[in-house]
């Protein structure tokens, strides 16, 4: 990818559909008010509308026809309509939808978006932990059930981060919140830039400025970040004599941000924490907020101790360039760090408020940009709505940055992209004394209807930690065109701490944009000292042998086999794998008699007089009714390996299995010391 990515690849864009219905045009009226019904012949275009009065309040009370939409300067007909208003319960609609239409309606394209925007640099210590004190208590007092949350944020030295995006699960926000912490600098490599003296401006979008003159008074010199470092490129000022480094282009990135915000239906909300003063680019910057349907709430983390003549006290409260960019979007800005329950009251009352108007609409497929404006009768009320949207556009006719947006939706989205086929993957989870390793594993039918084509491909491996940081950020152009018409099990291997991770893996046609795409979330236990410890079985079953494909993710191993930077291959971590065989990736072929499960395990401690005499039982487990089926379990072969894990080959027969979903459970016992242990492991039976 170009620069852009670099860049862009810690935002994920939730591209959910703007059109809901297939292709269809109708212009009449449809009576009176009602819950919406989407034909299959329509394309609905729904748009989120915030109204606020006079005093900066939402306008309560409004009906269709109080509302005028026009696109491309042409009056439409407003045929759908609903009012939206948040309860402690979650969101209701009026009028309320069809009975089990509700839920969708309100997680879809008219769900309430709220991003949390954290900036590391612009903050002091005090100001970082109030901020996550009051983004916490926000979740904890206002988010209801249907509401998205993301969180995002900015770094001193590695600019744009990501660490979780919108999803309805608080429990991965929190983590996310406590986890956006950046290492910080040696004592030598001091900040050089005082949050109050940034002011970058946006080349080519808002007012520029010279970032040299910024810093000058601080003796710091500037230079650029290449693409692909850091935050993807961009001005830093670096202090003489030290490594220290400050980001100079905040502002250009978060201009970026809003344009992608563009790319997302529905009401969204910024609440940016954050001391910075954006000087005379505030105001554009909220106009863009603004164009993309976003109000900033913007949060002064400065805690400032006022002098005896209050000057600071006129900055902060009167005259901070936040207050601009709030103002400028249709949001509102907060001085007061220090109250985060009337700031979480306020960002509820102004964000749970506003309209869903609908109209029909043709794709034209050309990628026309469609300019929307909307009315409304109150005298002096202000209307705030994405100012527009495009068209549909083939692969080949989208620029750079549109095909970054679509990866980076595929990369990030919770929702399954209905256009992409689902790859079947395996975390392997790989524990040792000394180390855990994960191994992923994917199956790609090449050429199929359900697999990537037999053609030049591009390869994108998003894999998080706990908290939400990127392990493993890769990108990989393979060629498939010589295994047309086969099976590859394609692979990455990556160190892994404890705790919930998330894995994505997209594979794109780097001609026509048709994607496969491959989640897998699994959970590492912490090591323990003592006990017989079972990793992930690799399971195969009859066939040929397998083609593996490693996607490298660091340095190669060494003649040892010891482990690169960045894990090791699939053969170095079970090393008894058939020459014929297999590799079984979720889901089991009707005609499988039997599997061979290879299984690495330890036992902790281990001494060298120790040989193990090991039992082993196995069963599935149906995961609709619970029933089992035991399964005669044989081992064929035990091999130790010095400083590795030992590798156990287990036979296991299967009978008639009836189709559907199963738990396969495998317990193995050291009789010698009575020490058990089990691991499970997902299967489809077809």
């Amino acid at each position: 990818m170009r620069k852009r990515i670099a860049i862009l690849i810690g935002l994920a864009a939730a591209l959910a559909a703007a059109f809901v219905g297939d292709d269809g045009w109708a212009g009449q009226d449809r009576g009176q008010e009602r819950p919406l019904r989407h034909d299959a012949s329509a394309a609905v275009k729904l748009v989120a509308v915030r109204v606020l009065g006079q005093d900066g309040r939402p306008v309560h009370g409004l009906r269709k026809d109080d509302f005028g939409l026009y696109e491309d300067g042409l009056a439409k007909t407003i045929t759908e309509f609903e009012i939206h208003a948040i309860t402690e319960k979650g969101m209701t609609i009026i009028p309320a939808p069809p009975s089990g239409e509700a839920a969708g309606r309100a997680a879809g394209a008219a769900a309430r978006k709220i991003f949390l925007f954290l900036d590391q640099q612009a903050s002091d210590q005090a100001g970082k932990d109030k901020a996550k004190a009051a983004a916490l208590h926000f979740l904890d007092t206002q988010v209801r059930p249907g509401d998205q949350v993301a969180v995002l944020g900015w770094y001193a030295m590695a600019g744009f981060y990501i660490r979780e995006y919108l999803t309805a699960d608080l429990d991965r926000i929190r983590r996310a919140v406590n986890g956006v912490t950046e290492a910080p600098p040696s004592p030598s490599e001091a900040v050089v830039m005082p949050p109050d003296d940034m002011d970058e401006g946006i080349p080519g979008s808002l007012a520029a400025r010279n970032v040299a003159a910024d810093v000058a008074a601080t003796g710091a010199t500037i230079s650029t970040v290449p693409s692909g470092a850091g935050g993807g490129g961009g001005t830093i000022a670096i202090a003489p004599g030290t490594a220290a480094s400050q980001r100079l282009d905040f502002t250009a990135r978060l201009s970026e941000i809003a344009e992608i915000f563009k790319t997302i239906p529905g009401p969204k909300s910024l609440v940016l924490f954050t001391a910075r003063n954006m000087g005379a680019d505030a105001e554009a910057l909220g106009k863009l907020f603004g164009a993309a349907g976003t109000a900033v709430f913007a949060v002064n983390t400065q805690d400032w101790k006022m002098g005896p003549f209050g000057t600071k006290f006129k900055y902060i409260w009167n005259d901070h360039s936040l207050k601009d960019l709030s103002a400028a979007s249709g949001g509102k800005y907060f001085a007061d760090i220090n109250d985060a329950d009337g700031i979480s009251r306020e960002v509820q009352d102004l964000t749970g408020n506003y309209y869903v108007l609908g109209y029909y609409v043709q794709d034209s497929w050309e990628g026309k940009y469609h300019k929307i404006r909307v009315e409304v009768k109150t005298p002096g009320a202000r209307v705030l709505a994405q100012d527009g949207f495009s068209d549909s556009k083939s692969f080949d006719r989208m620029t750079d940055f549109e095909k970054d947006i679509q990866l980076l939706d595929l990369l990030w989205s919770d929702e399954r992209s209905l256009s992409s086929a689902p790859l079947e993957m395996e975390a392997l989870v790989v524990g040792s004394s000394k180390t855990t390793e994960g191994c992923f594993l994917t199956k790609w039918d090449v050429g199929a209807k359900t697999g990537p084509p037999a053609a030049p491909v591009q390869v994108f491996v998003l894999l998080r930690d706990p908290a939400g940081a990127a392990l493993i950020s890769r990108k990989w152009d393979v060629d498939l065109t010589k295994y047309g018409g086969r099976s590859v099990w394609a692979y990455l291997a990556s160190p892994l701490g404890t705790g919930p991770h998330d894995l994505r893996l997209v594979v794109r046609d780097a001609k026509s944009g048709t994607s496969c795409i491959g989640r897998a979330r699994f959970d590492v236990a912490p090591p323990a000292e003592k006990g017989l410890f079972v990793s992930s079985p690799l399971l195969f079953e009859d066939g040929a042998g397998a083609s593996f494909l490693r996607l490298p993710t660091g340095r190669l191993e060494t003649r040892k086999n010891q482990s690169g930077a960045a894990g090791r291959s699939i053969v170095s971590l079970y090393r008894l794998i058939p020459k014929e065989g297999r590799p079984v990736v979720g889901e089991v072929s009707p005609a499988a008699k039997h599997l061979l499960a290879v299984i690495p395990f330890e036992i902790r401690p281990r001494f060298a007089e120790d040989t193990p005499i090991l039992s082993v039982e196995a069963k599935l487990v149906s995961r609709q009714d619970g029933s089992e089926i035991p399964l005669e379990a044989e081992i064929r072969e035990h091999m130790t390996f010095e400083g590795s894990p030992d590798i156990l080959a287990v036979d296991l027969a299967l009978a008639d299995i009836a189709p559907g979903s199963y738990d396969l459970i495998i317990m193995l016992e050291d009789m010698g010391t009575e020490r058990r242990s089990s691991v499970s492991k997902a299967l489809i039976f077809r």
